[in-house]
């Protein structure tokens, strides 16, 4: 095949797109939904894997509060003792006093309205690694020689939350992914279809004339792979615009754990995971369609 033939054959298939443009269109309209969806639901749940991954340090503090009666000489005892735990990093305390300034700085209202500091003083023990986390905190939970200590809050909610969000999300999307998929594959199938039976004639004196059966196939298969290419295209600009705006939207939570938690996830990989994943459907509707109408 030389490259006249290949102009030919790329040619044909855009005549093969204009014939039938309302069925071309939707047929483009349902991939770029399709990876849209599949490709927003993929990057959410690997952006919650990131994030665990990149912020560790982020799960290994346990919160640890004391009593509101607790004197400070109590309060530096329990720090103490924390820190001789082999399973401790560091303790650091945020007085209640500190955490009062801190609340008059950010909510000055609220401190006026409240005559008295209602704050507790709180430990903040960093665990030396992450799977020692739930054995440090299950010990501090239950270690009678602390009566001092109110509550314990550990990152296992935290974690258990990101973790269920990611599996609800990524279930629900690959569900719908899956239904737009096949949505997909039947209209580009029926796109190929009304192809082939428009220029039945053509490809009957085609074949009578000598070409070759990949001859025959090739515009239709590139009509496929144009809608295939061409809503990944869609999707991938259209998923960045979304991303960019949900990344200012968390920015002005300011948020610890998500702002330092950089992606791995750039326009060169969005646009070739699509890519590859929308020519993959065009292709297969192409497959299925020529299999069953074109007889060669």
């Amino acid at each position: 095949m030389n490259i006249n033939s290949v102009g030919f054959l790329l040619h044909e298939g855009w005549l093969n797109i204009r014939r039938h443009l309302w069925m071309s269109l939707a047929a483009l309209a349902t991939v770029a939904v399709t990876l849209m969806v599949l490709g927003g639901t993929t990057w959410t749940a690997y952006r919650i894997h990131e994030i665990v991954a990149q912020e560790p340090e982020q799960f290994n503090v346990i919160d640890v509060f004391m009593k509101p009666a607790t004197s400070r000489q109590d309060t530096l005892a329990v720090q103490t003792a924390l820190k001789a735990n082999p399973l401790v990093r560091g303790v650091t305390l945020t007085t209640k006093e500190q955490a009062w300034a801190k609340l008059g700085s950010s909510d000055p209202t609220l401190t006026t309205a409240l005559q008295d500091n209602p704050l507790m003083d709180r430990l903040q023990v960093q665990a030396r690694s992450s799977n020692k986390v739930a054995q440090l905190a299950h010990w501090l939970k239950t270690q009678k020689q602390f009566p001092e200590i109110m509550q314990v809050n550990d990152a296992d909610y935290e974690v258990g939350v990101l973790v269920g969000f990611a599996a609800i999300v990524r279930n629900i999307g690959l569900a719908v992914a899956l239904a737009l998929a096949a949505a997909t594959l039947l209209i580009v199938y029926n796109t190929i279809r009304l192809t082939v039976y428009s220029r039945r004639r053509e490809i009957q004196i085609m074949k009578l004339v000598g070409a070759t059966p990949w001859f025959i196939r090739c515009p239709l298969i590139f009509e496929g792979l144009f809608h295939g290419i061409c809503g990944s295209v869609i999707a991938s600009i259209a998923l960045l615009i979304a991303a960019a705006q949900v990344s200012r939207f968390t920015e002005t939570l300011h948020s610890p754990l998500i702002a330092h938690a950089a992606s791995a996830i750039g326009p060169v990989q969005v646009f070739t995971f699509l890519g590859i994943t929308g020519a993959l459907v065009g292709l297969a509707g192409s497959i299925l369609a020529i299999h069953r109408f074109v007889r060669l």
